[in-house]
């Protein structure tokens, strides 16, 4: 396929999608964002202000033309949140791809998905084509993503619209929430890495993401679910990024015993055994901080009638009882989230090309913008106006 003569991007306010469209228009690839109202139009411009900004619906009413009618290619960025309904999530993205397929010009949607439908710790397969076929998801997050990647391959195969769903894997750089994660790990003296950082990551840069979709609109991939992550890159190497960009030391390593150790932490959990060890040791918020019977009462919810569970979102509204719930969860998580003790995804991978030498994108610009950030959110606002 040649290069698209306009892309539509949605989700254009996000990380993802304001970094991609600066990437496309540095590629000379003629771009629109989409947004909702004029708030988020001024977000756009004032993060890319050289960019086309449309505001309308994305889900448009029939019979009305779509804000994207003229884009032969989308790339959808966008996710739609449940409201605090879990069901509606469901809903709701179905809705979404239903109405970027209105789009009369659309040849190719290129959706976005995640990691996450790999389960929240990826073990090896031993068949890695039937797990990228057939994967299971072990979150309700993960399940309601696969949920939707399949429903847009399905939908566009009917009309005629070539789908490619693009796996993002976890995503760093300056402003976003792994890379502070990975920046307060890095400054813990009790913090160790698993494994000594020797895991594929999964991770990848922001300006990569945006590099490799750039790539694949120039071409067409081989296959139909692609995975988009630094793929050679260890938690060693993402790690130490992040400390010699702001000056620190590298983080110290955990020895491969603490590290199992760790990693069975996630492994051995289940409903059943966390309902066994709540009963040992009462009182009820030990059962309610349990992650994996947390999933379970997501599970519950999405195939409860919207009443039901809109009337319990009030309640718990006006009880305070959904902040008690999320301080609960938050108290009990596990010391080392399951992504630093996981195995790679499967491949086909997007190709990356070398960063640039200068400019958006390259080494020095992305170690600059973070070290930047990270003296923004680190230092007291006193101070900082004071100097």
């Amino acid at each position: 396929m040649s290069t698209p003569k306009k892309v539509g991007v949605t989700g254009a306010t996000g990380q993802v999608g304001s970094r991609l469209l600066k990437h496309l228009h540095a590629a000379g690839i003629p771009a629109v964002a989409v947004v909702r109202n004029a708030l988020g139009a001024a977000l756009c411009h004032a993060e890319i202000p050289e960019c086309e900004i449309r505001i309308g619906s994305l889900t448009p009413a029939a019979g009305e033309p779509h804000v994207l009618d003229d884009c032969d290619v989308i790339v959808n960025c966008a996710l739609e949140g449940s409201g605090g309904i879990p069901r509606q999530a469901y809903t709701r993205n179905r809705a979404l791809v239903d109405g970027l397929l209105k789009a009369k010009s659309l040849q190719w949607l290129v959706h976005f998905s995640t990691v996450a439908v790999y389960g929240e710790l990826i073990t090896a397969a031993a068949d890695p084509e039937r797990e990228r076929r057939h994967p299971h998801p072990h979150s309700e997050y993960g399940r309601s993503k696969l949920f939707v990647e399949r429903y847009a391959a399905a939908q566009a195969q009917k009309r005629g619209v070539t789908c490619t769903v693009v796996r993002l894997g976890h995503v760093y750089g300056a402003g976003i929430a792994r890379s502070r994660e990975i920046i307060e790990f890095a400054r813990d003296p009790k913090f160790r890495l698993p494994f000594d950082g020797k895991l594929l990551s999964n991770a990848i840069h922001v300006d990569a993401v945006g590099a490799g979709i750039v790539e694949l609109l120039r071409g067409r991939p081989a296959a139909d679910v692609v995975s988009l992550a630094e793929s050679t890159h260890t938690w060693r190497d993402i790690f130490d990024w992040h400390t010699a960009a702001l000056g620190l030391a590298p983080v110290a390593p955990m020895d491969d015993a603490a590290s199992k150790a760790q990693r069975r932490g996630w492994t051995d959990r289940s409903p059943v055994r966390d309902v066994m060890n709540w009963v040992r040791g009462l009182p009820i918020k030990s059962l309610v901080r349990s992650p994996s019977m947390f999933d379970l009462a997501l599970q519950v919810l999405v195939r409860t009638p919207e009443s039901v569970t809109k009337l319990a979102s009030d309640i718990n509204r006006r009880s305070g009882a959904g902040a008690h719930i999320a301080r609960a969860v938050a108290a009990d998580s596990v010391t080392i989230p399951s992504l630093y003790l996981s195995d790679g995804m499967p491949g086909p991978f997007l190709t990356l090309p070398e960063p640039s030498s200068s400019g958006m994108g390259s080494a020095p610009e992305r170690a600059r913008e973070l070290a930047d950030w990270a003296d923004l959110w680190t230092t007291p606002r006193w101070r900082a106006a004071a100097a």
